[in-house]
């Protein structure tokens, strides 16, 4: 009857839903300029596959982002990137990265798929450590299967890009209560479909069953270190800036530091890292892990021979700005003052006992200023001013910007036979909890006289961040709700303040009832206690918080305690359990302190501003030594010297009521 046959349209392939989706990333994520220097990069080193497909091989990645060899750390970065260059389609991972697949990888490493993709920062860990993990085959897949992936899974080895594939080919179709990773409008998979208007072809895709997901311990602690090292990476800083002095002891450095991050996963270490252990502790102690994959990955977007430490004075003044991103884009600011910038100081002016390049990266990883790499000056070096509160106060006090205290040192044994050690043992209270470092098995049990056995060589460190400046604390303790204790080794932790208490730090010098400083305890006072407190805690003891850091005055030995069962003024770790050598929730570390050492996070203006005081007051003193005692009236000049500490007052050692 002259009506043609209807057809219903076919729907869009893979390709077409990912190349529609490169199109809108490329629109609303990136400026012009960064496009064209993205084109330019990618087309001079492309080469040409099969069917005149031009993509960038393994080799190319590695080198053009200036990977060392040293650390092996390339193929993990490749192999993360083939299953990114895939997304929104994980099942068709390993991708060969073509300028699309390239572009999308740029976009989400350096997270400015977040102008599109309004999913949080946990879907992005999700994917990162989808990209890294091995996953078992489901039970139907048949047994010939089966035996194939628990073949290429053997080890800890990088798979290959044949055995990629299976790795990424292990998505299923799950049912509801098999997703451990929330609803599908949390996922960033979700919200690309969205955008693209393709939903329907979302919901009938194939979905990731995480629970039978591992990430190998050895490709973490790959990434980890170059994580580690490229920290400090700033934009458009070179990679080699970070790479020149890998030698054999920066290596040993970088592994330890790795190791101890690993630690923090507890028993997955020996095999692999499940996504729930790795969700709790990379968003609750190492929320800016992967911070250096932006400045890594922003490299594709300027030239290549931008040298960013190049002086203002030679720059000419009608020079084309070199930033990636021209007049309306915000990037354009930041970019261009980073090539006018003279070179800027050392990551860390001098390295002290504790701290080390490889531990400051680690600190990174807690704290989000990337400028503390260039803006940390040594106040206290407890072998440099000595172990002593009053050098330690006069170190420190004049200081008018946060600060970083670190202490290490070895745990102590229970039954030690050293006079100083065992004091100190004495006055803290009798319930002690087993120590979160393992002692050698069987060791203890059999030689329990010697103090050899229960000693562990392995160092631990903590410490704490004091955002404000010190001060002597005779009646109340000090700090906000940013002071954060910390632990580095042999396990990575971090402890955030409560706000269920506010005594955060305390500093008190002898004769004081506790004399010491710490963190988390509370201020304890004969006048401020009352008749239960006392009869709790006795005048003899210590009052240590559930989760507190006590240093006695001597600064010779101190305690870590860790007990969940009440609410102190820093919250309890969040690690996994096992993370703790089968402890359990609670512990208490007593250590003999090897160094301390206190760091002001500062520019150069609060540096001289506390040299200032620093000189202000050593003249002042000085000018005290002078006073003529000869004229005036000397009881008045006696009580001067008393308030400036230099008599000692005789009525405030106490007497008999007259």
């Amino acid at each position: 009857m002259g009506q043609g046959s209807s057809r219903t349209a076919d729907p869009p392939s893979p390709e077409e839903l990912a190349l529609r989706l490169t199109n809108i990333l490329a629109e609303k994520c990136f400026s012009p300029f960064e496009l064209r220097c993205f084109k330019q990069t990618f087309k001079s080193l492309a080469e040409d596959q099969s069917g005149g497909v031009r993509y960038w091989p393994e080799n190319t990645l590695v080198k053009f982002l200036e990977l060392p060899d040293a650390l092996g750390a390339g193929a993990v970065v490749y192999h993360l990137c083939s299953y990114i260059g895939a997304f929104p389609f994980p099942s068709h991972a390993p991708a060969v990265l073509t300028a699309d697949a390239l572009l999308r990888i740029v976009c989400f490493m350096t997270g400015r798929y977040l102008k599109v993709l309004h999913s949080g920062k946990e879907a992005w860990i999700r994917e990162l450590w989808r990209a890294c993990a091995v996953f078992e085959p489901e039970a139907s897949t048949g047994t010939a299967k089966e035996t194939d992936s628990a073949e290429e899974s053997k080890g800890v080895a990088i798979p290959t890009s044949g055995s990629q594939g299976e790795t990424a080919k292990a998505p299923t179709t799950l049912n509801t209560d098999q997703k451990e990773v929330g609803d599908d409008d949390e996922e960033l998979a979700f919200h690309a479909f969205e955008i693209i208007d393709a939903l329907e072809i979302y919901k009938q895709a194939e979905k990731f069953n995480i629970q039978r997901g591992l990430m190998p311990s050895e490709i973490f602690l790959k990434l980890v270190q170059l994580l580690l090292l490229l920290a400090p990476l700033g934009r458009a800083e070179s990679v080699s800036l970070y790479t020149t002095q890998l030698h054999g002891r920066r290596l040993e450095g970088l592994q330890a530091a790795s190791k101890c991050i690993l630690a923090s996963f507890g028993e997955e270490q020996n095999s692999g890292i499940k996504y729930k252990s790795f969700d709790a502790v990379v968003t609750n102690t190492l929320p800016h892990l992967f911070d250096s994959f932006d400045p890594l990955f922003e490299h594709f977007l300027f030239p290549k021979d931008l040298d960013v430490h190049k002086s203002k004075a030679s720059a000419p003044e009608n020079a084309t700005p070199s930033s990636p991103c021209e007049a309306s884009d915000a990037m354009a600011t930041s970019q261009e003052e980073a090539v006018q910038i003279s070179t800027p100081e050392p990551l860390l002016p001098v390295q002290g006992d504790v701290l080390d390049l490889n531990l400051l990266s680690q600190l990174s990883f807690i704290f989000s200023d990337k400028s503390i790499f260039h803006r940390l000056r040594p106040l206290y070096l407890g072998h440099d001013h000595g172990y002593s509160m009053g050098s330690l106060e006069k170190s420190v006090f004049k200081w008018r910007a946060p600060s970083i205290l670190l202490v290490s040192g070895t745990i102590l044994s229970p039954t030690t036979k050293q006079s100083h050690a065992r004091a100190f043992l004495d006055e803290l209270p009798h319930r002690r909890l087993s120590s979160s470092v393992n002692y050698a098995p069987n060791l203890e049990s059999a030689a329990p006289s010697t103090e050899s056995p229960f000693r562990d060589t392995q160092r631990i460190i903590y410490g704490a961040y004091i955002p404000v400046p010190w001060e002597a604390t005779n009646k109340s303790t000090f700090g906000t709700d940013k002071t954060t204790l910390f632990q580095l080794s042999p396990v990575h932790d971090v402890f955030p303040a409560s706000s269920a208490h506010q005594d955060y730090t305390y500093f008190n010098k002898p004769p004081s009832l506790y004399s010491g400083l710490g963190f988390g305890s509370p201020l304890a006072t004969y006048s401020s206690m009352t008749a239960s407190q006392h009869s709790l805690i006795g005048d003899e003891y210590v009052p240590l918080g559930s989760v507190s850091l006590h240093i006695d005055d001597a600064l010779e030995f101190g305690v870590f305690t860790h007990v969940t069962s009440t609410v102190g003024s820093f919250q309890p770790s969040k690690l996994p359990a096992s993370a703790r050598a089968g402890n359990g929730a609670d512990w208490q570390d007593r250590f003999e302190i090897d160094a301390i050492e206190v760091w002001g996070v500062g520019d150069a203006n609060i540096a001289e501003e506390q040299r200032r005081a620093w000189l202000w007051e050593t003249k002042e003193a000085e000018r005290r030594k002078t006073v003529n005692l000869q004229k005036g009236d000397i009881d008045a000049e006696r009580e001067l010297l008393k308030m400036a500490g230099l008599m000692k007052d005789e009525s405030r050692s106490g007497g008999s009521m007259g």
